[in-house]
C-alpha cells in the first residue's frame, strides 16, 4: 500500500506542484482584477473554454513522457471537426461519428509507426500537420455543414451552470492517470522516454511503446473535436490551430519533462486550466487577443528554462560543496 501511495504521489502530485501553485496566483489575480471571475456563470465558461485543450493536453502528456511531441494534434482536431459536420446528414450520427474518430485514429496509428521506425517525432508529426490540415481544407474550405441536437447537447450545461462535458473530461484523466502511473505499459512508457536503450535491455518492447500514446493523443484530439462541434455546431478546418502549443505549454508547465521520462496526468490539467483562467483574466483586463499567442509562449519557454536553470544550480552548488569538502580534507 505505501508503494502504492509513493508511485501515485510521484506521477501525479509532486510534478503538478508549480502548476497548481501559478493556477492558485491566476485565480487571485482574476478576482482581483474582476470580482466576477468566481461567479458561477464565468467559472462555467471557463471550464467549458478548456475543456478541448484539457482532453488535447492528456493524450499530449504521453506522447512527451516517450521523449517526442505531436503537433500534429491541432490538424487532427480540424481534420475529425470537418468529417463529422459534413456527414451527420448524409449518413447520420452514428455512422458520421464513426468515420471522423476512425480518420483521426489512422493519424495517430501513422504517427507511431513512423516514430518506431526511427524517425524524428518533431518531423513526423510536422509533416502530419500539414499533410492532414491539407486535407481538412480539402473537405471544407470554410466552416459549414450541419450538427444534429444530439450532439450540440454535449456542450450544453446542466441546471444552467454545470458543463455536460466535465465528467467526459475527468473521466478520460481518471483513466490517463490510472493508466500512465499504476500499469505495466505506463512504466514501460516513461521507461522509454527515460532512456530507450536501457529500457529495451531491461525487456522492454520499445517499438510497440512508441506506437500507442500517437493513437491515444490521436483519440483524445478526435474527442475534442466531437466537443468542438458541438460548441461551434459546425466544421471549422481551422478550429483546432492553436492547440499544438496550447496543449505543449500545458502538459511541460506541469510537470511533464520535454526530455521524456517524467509525467503527470493531473499537472497537465492543472496547466490547461491555468491557460482557461489566463485567457479569461487577459479578456477581463481587455488585453488584445494578439498578446495571448505571445503570452503563452513565454509560459512554455519559463516552463522549460526555469527548471533548468535551477537544476544547473543545484548541481554548480553541489559541486562546489564536494570541492571544499576535498580541499579541507587532511
Amino acid at each position: 500500500m505505501t508503494a502504492l501511495r509513493n508511485r501515485i504521489g510521484g506521477v501525479v502530485a509532486t510534478e503538478a506542484i508549480p502548476a497548481l501553485i501559478l493556477f492558485a496566483g491566476l485565480v487571485v489575480v482574476a478576482t482581483w482584477v474582476n470580482p466576477r471571475f468566481l461567479s458561477s456563470f464565468n467559472v462555467s465558461n471557463v471550464l467549458t473554454q478548456v475543456t478541448p485543450l484539457a482532453l488535447v493536453a492528456i493524450g499530449q502528456t504521453f506522447v512527451v513522457a516517450s521523449r517526442g511531441l505531436d503537433l500534429s494534434v491541432g490538424s487532427t482536431v480540424s481534420l475529425v471537426a470537418v468529417i463529422a459536420a459534413s456527414l451527420f446528414s448524409p449518413l447520420g450520427t452514428v455512422p458520421a461519428l464513426a468515420i471522423a474518430v476512425a480518420a483521426g485514429l489512422l493519424v495517430g496509428v501513422v504517427n507511431g509507426l513512423a516514430v518506431a521506425r526511427g524517425l524524428e517525432p518533431f518531423l513526423v508529426t510536422l509533416a502530419s500537420l500539414s499533410i492532414v490540415q491539407g486535407i481538412a481544407f480539402l473537405i471544407r474550405e470554410t466552416p459549414g455543414g450541419e450538427v444534429p441536437d444530439s450532439i450540440t447537447g454535449i456542450a450544453g450545461y446542466w441546471g444552467g451552470t454545470f458543463p455536460r462535458a466535465l465528467p467526459l473530461v475527468l473521466a478520460v484523466a481518471l483513466v490517463g492517470a490510472v493508466l500512465l502511473g499504476l500499469t505495466r505499459a505506463g512504466r514501460h512508457l516513461l521507461a522509454v522516454g527515460g532512456d530507450p536503450e536501457v529500457a529495451r535491455l531491461t525487456g522492454v518492447r520499445v517499438e510497440r511503446t512508441l506506437v500507442w500514446p500517437y493513437v491515444l493523443s490521436a483519440a483524445c484530439a478526435a474527442l475534442a473535436a466531437i466537443f468542438l462541434v458541438a460548441r461551434t455546431r459546425t466544421g471549422d478546418p481551422l478550429v483546432g490551430e492553436s492547440l499544438p502549443l496550447d496543449s505543449l505549454t500545458a502538459v511541460v508547465l506541469g510537470g511533464t519533462a520535454l526530455a521524456g521520462g517524467r509525467a503527470t496526468i493531473l499537472g497537465s490539467l492543472t496547466g490547461a486550466l491555468a491557460l482557461g483562467v489566463l485567457s479569461n483574466l487577459l479578456n477581463f483586463a481587455d488585453v488584445s487577443d494578439y498578446w495571448q499567442t505571445p503570452v503563452k509562449g513565454a509560459i512554455l519557454v519559463a516552463a522549460v528554462l526555469v527548471p533548468t536553470l535551477v537544476a544547473a544550480a543545484v548541481r554548480r552548488r553541489a559541486r562546489a560543496r564536494a570541492a571544499a569538502s576535498l580541499g579541507g580534507s587532511p
